[in-house]
Formats: structure tokens, sequence, C-alpha cells
């Protein structure tokens, strides 16, 4: 089957009929490419597992309350001394301003310190509807509480010493859009930046706007990057122009068919997406797209030394490397399949974006790319172009040496090898913190900022309320209960559902609800509502809920995904080297790789880049990305092992294996860590330590694991490393072992 569809891509006449195909294909899916963007979904709630309790308050709310949920708008006003009369009446004037009708969508007027609001909004508007239980505004100045507060009231909207004040916007849409257009209609109205008084808008509706902002401009900035990041590597290790560009042309047009036809399935509802994931698709297709590509060049060229046909050699070429890279994509394949089974609704929405992508590039690598080369032939290597007979440049020697060296001394090479990889992995022992909303962001948008004045002059936790749905019998006990919580600041009834049956309460929280203290306070106040409700309905969500939700729920998923992951590449090991105990060993490298990989960044991380934080998420997908992408490597080795072991005995075949793929597998690690390096690029924390950190691990699997540990071991195993195959390599009459 791989002959006939090697011989078919590598075909005298079939070759055009193949790039057509792909070209026509091309063509036609491209007015789709660009549109993926605009339909993710970068709300966190879109993605919150449905078992989680947060989930349930979120859907409890939109089903059985009139305004459904409440995404707070902040405004957090600051001059440095004091806010002025005149500022005051800005102020007021502002909230004014933005409760007319039609300025903001789906909004409650403004609860403002310094005006005569909230203005009851005429019947028919998007704020009507039935009004909080408690219809006084939280308390202007001090501590004194309204007349008819609930249990306790809620915190104060200027700061003691005058400087900072606080404006709540309640809106009621979870439209990204609407969010957005909400944000902008407000940056509109209060003081520019660079003014003396300062205005940042915060809060949840903030947070939403900054954080979509931010994925909007991934795709666009990630293919930039990576395209001339790879283009530039391709120059270095080729100095050929056409060569360089030929992987690209590839890889793009790939990406492009993959990106149309996950916007297609998004807009059928099959799935969601976010901007991490579009842009993780982007680095994986163009790094391990690139690296098939490379594979199949180098042999190619390899071929033309020995063929005088340009088409038999790309035949033979495609055809001896056909089993790595479908072994290679197949562990890549296998791995993003199992991420469905996350109750995390992103990372089970990522897992058949990410395979569907490596299905097509790997498919395109063996057609399309194969095709494209017996297009051009030789002169596709130009200026050093490869004729019958002609020996390779020699940077090679230096892998023959490195295969000696380890033959020689395989005992201390093993030993040195797992000495540094145990070493890093102790960086795991240290302990870290999960990253907020704020410490996400590597610039500083408003959201960020308002929510830093809030924290060092009012209540941290005004900046997002966590939502209590109770039913209406025992809500006055269950609020009660909340507010004697450690860690929660207030508590209070805020509207009633449609039916009467169940309250809605507030509860504001000591500390900033986006952090880690906030998330810790979520289990003791779910045991004391549940405890103050007896029998009676009491559950807790909101952004921090939900938050401890993901950080729960992700860790939970990782002990689901990470065992699966691992089973499912020693299988396809096994079956490509029909073998065991050379699949055990290269899987127990990789893990060890990424060990290394995760605890030597954690330290970076902490120590040198001052981010004492890491996102909840990124053991998992460096695991799976490390763990599928090393093994990668581990085939290309290894398959070029076992081919030239049967012909030349152990010692010549390892060495010779090594020598072989030295040079491609090194180049294809650097260009593949060089894309995941290119997440670095973007403003999100989170992608720049997944970009950190899985190139880490590819560059020690390459450099370290691949080159020095995994030959040493196979020195030592010798022909033992193919048991039980009996049609095992043997060496060759006369051969040294």
């Amino acid at each position: 089957m791989l002959k006939r569809i090697s011989s078919f891509a590598a075909g005298p006449r079939s070759k055009w009929v193949v790039v057509a195909v792909w070209v026509l294909l091309g063509v036609a899916l491209s007015p789709l490419q660009p549109r993926l963007q605009e339909a993710t979904t970068n709300e966190s709630e879109a993605f919150l597992p449905e078992t989680a309790e947060s989930t349930e308050v979120n859907d409890l709310i939109e089903e059985r309350f009139a305004d459904g949920r409440e995404v707070e708008m902040l405004i957090a006003y600051h001059r440095e001394g004091g806010l002025t009369p005149d500022d005051e009446q800005r102020i007021g004037a502002d909230a004014q301003a933005l409760a007319e009708e039609g300025v903001l969508a789906n909004a409650r007027p403004a609860i403002s310190p310094f005006a005569a609001v909230p203005v009851q909004a005429p019947s028919g508007d998007p704020g009507s509807g039935p009004q909080p239980l408690e219809s006084a505004p939280p308390t202007a100045r001090g501590d004194g509480a309204p007349e008819g507060a609930a249990p306790t009231a809620g915190p104060s909207l200027v700061s003691e010493d005058g400087s900072t004040a606080l404006v709540v916007i309640p809106t009621f849409s979870e439209d990204s859009e609407e969010i957005q257009d909400n944000v902008d209609a407000i940056k509109a109205q209060v003081p520019e930046p660079g003014e003396p008084l300062e205005a940042y808008v915060t809060g949840t509706g903030g947070f939403i706007a900054d954080s979509i902002a931010a994925f909007e401009s991934i795709d666009g900035t990630l293919l930039t990057v990576t395209v001339i990041l790879v283009l530039v590597l391709l120059l270095l290790i080729y100095r050929s122009p056409v060569i360089a560009l030929v992987p690209l042309v590839v890889v793009g047009l790939t990406y492009g068919v993959v990106a149309a036809v996950v916007y297609a399935l998004v807009e059928a509802g099959a799935f969601e997406v976010n901007g991490q994931t579009t842009g993780i698709l982007i680095v994986l297709m163009f790094g391990a797209g690139t690296d098939y590509c490379l594979l199949i060049v180098s042999r190619f060229r390899e071929e033309l030394r020995r063929t005088e046909d340009k088409h038999e050699a790309m035949a033979l070429a495609t055809e001896r490397t056909a089993p790595a890279i479908l072994s290679a994509g197949a562990t890549v394949f296998a791995a993003m399949l199992v991420l469905t089974l996350a109750d995390f609704k992103a990372t089970q929405s990522m897992g058949p974006v990410l395979a569907l992508g490596i299905a097509v590039m790997v498919l395109a690598g063996l057609t399309f790319l194969p095709a494209l080369l017996s297009i051009l032939g030789r002169r596709a290597f130009w200026p050093a172009i490869p004729s019958v007979g002609s020996e390779q440049r020699k940077p090679v020697d230096v892998w023959r040496r490195i295969g000696h060296l380890v033959h020689d001394h395989p005992t201390l090479a093993m030993a040195v090898s797992l000495l540094i990889l145990i070493a890093g992995a102790f960086g795991n022992l240290d302990e870290r913190g999960v990253l907020d909303f704020g410490e996400g962001f590597r610039n500083d948008p408003d959201s960020k900022l308002g929510q830093e004045l809030i924290q060092e002059n009012l209540t941290p936790g005004q900046a997002a309320a966590t939502s209590i749905v109770v039913d209406a019998a025992v809500a006055d006990r269950v609020a009660k209960g909340a507010a004697a919580t450690d860690g929660v600041e207030s508590a209070r009834p805020v509207s009633s559902s449609d039916d009467g049956k169940l309250v809605r309460l507030d509860v504001t929280l000591a500390d900033d609800p986006f952090s880690d203290d906030a998330a810790a306070t979520i289990p003791p106040l779910r045991d004391s509502v549940e405890g103050a409700a007896g029998d009676g309905l009491a559950l807790v969500g909101g952004i921090t809920a939900e938050n401890f939700d993901t950080t729960e729920t992700l860790r939970s998923d990782a002990k689901i995904i990470v065992p699966l992951v691992l089973v499912l590449i020693l299988v396809i090991l096994a079956v490509l080297l029909r073998a065991i105990v050379a699949p055990l060993y290269l899987v127990a490298t990789v893990v060890l790789s990424f060990a290394f990989a995760l605890g030597t960044s954690k330290l970076i991380f902490t120590y040198v880049f001052d981010q004492p934080a890491g996102d909840p998420g990124l053991p998992t997908f460096a695991f799976i990305f490390l763990v599928a992408l090393g093994v990668d490597y581990n085939i290309f080795l290894m398959t070029r092992i076992r081919e030239e072991t049967a012909k030349l005995g152990v010692k010549d075949g390892v060495i010779t294996g090594l020598e072989r793929t030295g040079g491609v597998i090194t180049s294809a690690g650097l260009i593949l860590a060089g894309t995941f390096c290119a997440l670095a690029s973007l403003p999100l924390e989170s992608l720049f330590q997944l970009g950190f950190c899985v190139a880490l691990g590819l560059l020690v699997d390459t450099f370290l694991v691949r080159t020095i540990l995994v030959p040493s071991i196979a020195f030592q195993l010798g022909e033992r490393n193919w048991w039980p195959s009996r049609g095992g390599p043997r060496a060759a009459p006369g051969t040294p072992d």
C-alpha cells in the first residue's frame, strides 16, 4: 500500500494530478480559513465541565432568573492625593450617561457613589425586570449598612483615603460581541489614559473583553512569527532557497485546508474552540509538518546520490520514510484524540482539532510533498545539487564520532544522561501557585490595572461577586452562614427567580476573586452554605468558583489522559518496531525528559522570570506534546537503526543510524522547538509557559535523549532491543558488535 502511494505521488504523470488536487482544494477552501478566529469562543464559562457545581449555578441562573447570568462591569477611578469635587461630579455624570437607553446592551443602570443612581429603567428597557431584593445601593463611604440591608451590607464604593472610587454596572449578556461593545462604550465615556483622573474598566466584563482582545491577535501573530522562524532555520540548514520554501508551501496550504474544515465544523455546531486551540494548531502543524517534510527531503537527497531517475528516487525516499512518518503521526494523532475524554470542554474540543491537523499533515507529507519534489527534482537543492555518486557534506562526521564515543563508554554515557534528567526533574517538588487573571497577561490591560487599584484601595473581592443560588426558604440562614466563613467580606440577597422559589446571593470575598487565595475560599464556603441549607438547595458559583472547578477538573483529567497516552504510544511503538524492550525504554526516556523539562521550567519561571504561579493545564499539555512529539524523534532514529543493524550488526548499525538521522533530527528538533518558542510572542502567560517548557523538552530530546541516552541503552542491550521478535536484525558475518 505504501509502495503504491509512493509510486503514485512521485509518478511522471500522476504527480501533476496530486499537486493539482491539493492546490484546488487549498484555493477552494481559502476564503474560510481567516474566519476561524472569528468563530472562536474565549469566555471561560463556555468550556466549564458539565458536572461542576459552578456550571449548575450558571444553568439555574440562565433558566430560572429573568436577567440570566450577571457579568459586572466595574469602572475604577483614581486620582493621586484624593478625588476632587470636580472628579466626583465627573464620575456621577459618567454613570448617568451610561444609564441612558441604548448606550449599553442588556445592562442595568450604574451604581455610583456620587449620583442619584441606580436609575429605574423604563418598562421594556434591557435593564428592566425583577429588581434586587436590596433596592438601596452599596454604602458610598464608611461601613454603615443601608436600611433594609441583607445579613451583611455591600462593601464601600470609595476608598478610606478618598483616592479611588468604583462604579458598578450590572450587565446580563454572555455574548462576547456585546461584552466588547459595552467595554468600548464605557471607555469612550470615561477619562482617557494619561489624564490626572484615571479610569480603568475591570471586573468580569473587563477581563473577558481583554482576554478576547488578546486571543484575537494570536493567529496572525503566530503565523507571521512561525513562518519567518521556520524559513530562516530552513535556509540555515539547507542553504537552498527553493528547498527552504517547499516545506512552507506544503505546510501552509495544508494548514489553510485544516483551518477551513475546523471552521465549518464549528459553524455546524460539532464543537466550540478557543483562541488557545487555534494558536496551538498553527504551532503543531508547522512544527510537526516541517519535521515530516525534512525527513522526506533528507532521504530524497540521499537517494538522488544513488539513483539517476528523480521519480524513482522520490518513490524510494517516500516508501522508506513513510513507516516512520505514519508511526510518528499516529502517536500524535492518538495522543490528541485522548484529549476528547477530558471533562474540561476546552481540552475536550482541542483533541479533535489537533488530531485532524496532524492527520491531514501526514497525508500531505506523503502525497503533496513528494509530488512537488518530483516536479522540482534535483533543482530543488540548488546551489548544492546532488548528483549520482556525489558525497554528502561532512559535518555528518560529528554523529559518527558521538556514536563511537557512546559505544566505547555506554554505561558512563547513560549514567551522566540520567543524572542530568533526574536532577532537573527535582524541580517538580517546587510548589507553585495558579495563575490568576491579572497574572495571566504579559502586558497591562485596563482590567489588570483596575483590579490592582481595587486590591490596593478597596475590598479586592468587589471585582467579581461569588454567586450562591439557594432555596428561598433558607436564604437568610445561608447568607449568615456564608458571611461567617473565613475569607468572606459580605453576603446579601440580590434577586429572586421567576417563580420566587430561588434566591441569588452575592458574596464579596476578602481576596482578589481571580486569585489563588480566593479560590481556596470556595471549598469552606461550599461546606458552610451546604450546612446552613440543611436539606435545601445551596450551590456556589461565580468566576472564583469557576476558576476553582477548572483547576480541579484539569487535575482530574490528567489522571485519565496521562496513562492512556502512555499505553497508546507504547502499543504503536511495539507494532512499528515489532518488539517490546525498545518501546519500553523509549517511552521511559521521553517521560523522563518531560519530567526534566517541567521541573527545570518551574525553577526558571520562579527564580529567573519571577513567575511564582503557573497555568493549571501546563503539566497535562506539556506532557501530551513532549511525549507524543519526543517519541517521534526516537521513532525516526530507531527505525533507521533497525534498518542498518540488519545489514551491519549492532555496533555499526546504531552508529550508522545515528549518523544518517543526526542532521535531519537535529534540524527537525530545532525547528519544532522554535515553533513552540513562537508562543512567547503572545501576551498570555499560559501560552508563554507552555511554549518555553515544550521547547526546552524538545531540545533535551534532540541533543541528550536521542543522541546519547537512547544509543547508550541500545548498545548495552544489543539484539535484545528487538525482543521478542524472531525476525529481528542479525549481525552481518564477521561484523563485530
